[in-house]
C-alpha cells in the first residue's frame, strides 16, 4: 500500500469533509479513497503502436 500525505487547502478540506459526513465515513482518509474510485486510468506505450506492443 501507497501511503501519501496531501496539503489540502481549507475549501478542499471542506469538501472532504462534507463528502465524509454525507456517505457516514469514519475517517477523511476513507472519503479520499472512495472520492479517487471515481477515476480511472490507463497505462499506454507512448513510442510504440499498438501492434508492435500486444505481441
Amino acid at each position: 500500500m501507497t501511503k501519501i500525505q496531501i496539503d489540502l487547502d481549507k475549501e478542499e478540506d471542506k469538501i472532504v469533509e462534507i463528502y465524509k459526513l454525507v456517505h457516514d465515513l469514519k475517517t477523511k482518509q476513507d472519503a479520499i479513497k472512495m472520492m479517487v474510485r471515481y477515476f480511472n486510468a490507463e497505462v499506454s506505450p507512448k513510442n510504440m503502436k499498438d501492434k508492435e506492443y500486444f505481441k
